[in-house]
C-alpha cells in the first residue's frame, strides 16, 4: 500500500512541475496571438478590398451558371421535342413495316 502511495505522489509531483513549466510558454503563446490579430486589424482594408474582390468573382460566376443552365435547360427541351419527333417517325415506320409484312405474307409464293 506505502508503494502505491509514494507512486501517486510522484505521478503528481511530476505532473505539477510540467504544469508549472509550460504554464508560462501558454502565456507567451496568447501574447503572441493577441499582437498578430493586433497586425491583422491594421491590415484589414486590404483584406476588405480583397473579400469585395472576391465576392464580386463569385457573383459573376454564379451568372455564368445560371446564364449556362438556362441555355442546358433550352437544349434539353429541344431534345425531347427531337426525340419525341424522332419516336413518332420510328412508330410510322413500324407501322409500314408490319403492312409491307402483312403484304408479302399474303402473296402467294
Amino acid at each position: 500500500m506505502k508503494r502505491f502511495l509514494y507512486l501517486t505522489i510522484a505521478a503528481v509531483i511530476v505532473s505539477s512541475s510540467f504544469y508549472w513549466l509550460s504554464l508560462p510558454r501558454a502565456d507567451a503563446q496568447s501574447s503572441a496571438k493577441n499582437s498578430m490579430s493586433a497586425q491583422s486589424t491594421a491590415a484589414n482594408p486590404q483584406d476588405v478590398e480583397r473579400v469585395n474582390e472576391l465576392v464580386r468573382a463569385q457573383e459573376e460566376r454564379n451568372r455564368r451558371v445560371e446564364t449556362l443552365l438556362v441555355r442546358q435547360e433550352q437544349l434539353m427541351d429541344k431534345q425531347e421535342a427531337a426525340f419525341a419527333r424522332f419516336q413518332k417517325i420510328l412508330d410510322t415506320w413500324e407501322k409500314q413495316q408490319k403492312q409491307y409484312q402483312q403484304y408479302l405474307d399474303s402473296l402467294k409464293k
